[in-house]
């Protein structure tokens, strides 16, 4: 297990944070106009966000899309994103795979320099 689970990114209301060798989930509310999930990246975990209640607004690398309850939408790393509530309020479950460490989400504007949290332009391997 991860010995520190990074700071929430936003304003919400955290009602699960899971965290297990190979994997974490981290369960929330977001209130419409109220809460969210600031623009953030990981350098290492993928995630995947499923709305459980509501529906959620999923912004990935400025194009939002909105999700539905039971639906999913994948996260890579490098890929900056965030959430909102969309008609009043959502419940969302993120999982991200491997489990996330302290030193893997960084709030836009505050990458640390990192040479992972670029991604590669000569078309290599992100795992290079």
């Amino acid at each position: 297990m991860a010995e520190q689970r990074p700071i929430p990114v936003g304003i919400y209301e955290l009602l699960t944070d899971f965290d297990a060798p190979k994997m974490s989930v981290r369960v929330f509310r977001l209130k419409e106009g109220k809460e969210h999930v600031d623009l953030h990246r990981h350098r290492i975990s993928t995630q995947v966000y499923v709305a459980l209640e509501g529906r959620a607004g999923i912004m990935r690398d400025g194009v939002e899309e909105i999700i539905e309850p039971h639906h999913a939408i994948e996260i890579t790393p490098g890929v900056v994103h965030g959430a909102r509530a969309v008609d009043g309020s959502a419940v969302v479950m993120n999982i991200s795979v491997p489990a996330l460490a302290a030193d893997d989400q960084a709030p836009l504007g505050h990458e640390p320099h990192h040479e992972d949290y670029k991604l590669p332009l000569d078309g290599g391997d992100i795992d290079d």
